[in-house]
């Protein structure tokens, strides 16, 4: 494959550098700058899920050490040194350690809605921290930033994200990359056992997508680029595991039985519209490339939790997509 590189600011040739559901994890995103700077991306999009799952005590103890207890384990910190290492390791791969007193987290565990509002604020700190990082290294590059929610990401971040500078949030707009070309997000995602904060019915995310496409001029619909959080239905890039009941996986013969689970507003929309290149994730498990008529699309994958950068960088000339290579770090 031939990659293109960038000879002189007039030219025609256009770099996206795409990820998604990096779910906090701050080892992943700054693998995500660094790689944009490698690949001399002339923009970053990611695709949704910025945000991560899990809060982590660090509850400081009358003698000066910390005790942490994480998954069943239980580990006690006896230097700050110690619990600033630790802390960055957890943050790294997408956990938010609120540093704290036994009372707090009594407080916190008797009180819902307060401990949803502590968490809500570490996941602010964290994407505060990423959009300074993107204004600090991208910036004087020239290479735009561009990012979207996703399913699993509080529907309360989005007016907070709007007022960030130096980045670009995608939700709900058409917006136009430096090339010329249109790119069209919706971040929420088709139901799903665990009634995450964006989870729609069918009907209500067909009623989105013609939205925001509608914002696009007719005429440039063949080039636009739908960044859709969930995949199209039966694609091969919306295959997870069949659950049982008990939300757990099926093994039928030792193998995790898979089924699509993603959106038919998605696919419908996609066969409908034609854009020229459609980017997706959601299923972390089903990295891989398809086509759907003319509109290729793509699911980079993401294996945040072991700090692993799953990406897409793709290569246009002008407004048509020339190549494209799914990139591990």
């Amino acid at each position: 494959m031939r990659w293109f590189r960038r000879s002189s600011p007039s030219s025609t040739r256009f770099r996206l550098l795409y990820a998604t559901d990096l779910h906090g994890a701050d080892r992943v995103f700054r693998k995500l700058v660094n790689a944009a700077l490698t690949y001399e991306a002339d923009a970053v999009v990611i695709g949704g899920d910025l945000t991560g799952k899990v809060l982590v005590p660090l509850v400081h103890q009358p003698d000066g050490s910390w005790l942490l207890s994480f998954y069943g384990e239980t580990r006690h910190l006896t230097t700050d040194s110690e619990a600033d290492e630790v802390a960055a390791e957890l943050a790294g791969t997408g956990h938010y350690v609120l540093r704290c007193t036994a009372a707090l987290v009594a407080d916190l565990e008797a009180e819902p809605t307060r401990r949803d509002t502590v968490f809500l604020e570490l996941m602010r700190e964290r994407l505060v921290a990423w959009a300074a990082l993107v204004r600090e290294r991208l910036a004087p590059h020239g290479i735009r930033f561009y990012w979207n929610c996703g399913n699993d990401d509080p529907i309360e971040l989005d007016a907070y994200l709007r007022d960030l500078p130096g980045v670009d949030f995608l939700e709900g707009r058409a917006v136009q990359l430096e090339n010329g070309v249109w790119l069209a997000s919706v971040g929420a995602a088709n139901l799903t056992p665990w009634q995450c904060p964006r989870d729609v019915p069918e009907e209500e995310l067909a009623r989105r997508i013609d939205e925001v496409v509608a914002q696009i001029p007719s005429s440039d619909l063949p080039t636009a680029i739908f960044n859709f959080h969930c995949p199209p239905y039966g694609s091969g890039l919306d295959l997870a595991p069949r659950l049982d009941e008990t939300l757990k996986p099926v093994v039928i013969g030792g193998v995790v039985e898979t089924i699509p689970v993603g959106s038919t507003a998605v696919r419908s929309a996609i066969e409908r519209y034609q854009p020229q290149l459609g980017l997706h994730g959601h299923i972390h498990e089903s990295r891989g490339a398809q086509r759907l008529g003319r509109t290729l699309c793509l699911n980079p994958g993401s294996e945040y939790q072991d700090g692993i950068l799953r990406a897409a960088v793709i290569d246009f000339s002008g407004p048509l997509v020339r190549n494209y290579v799914l990139v591990s770090a």
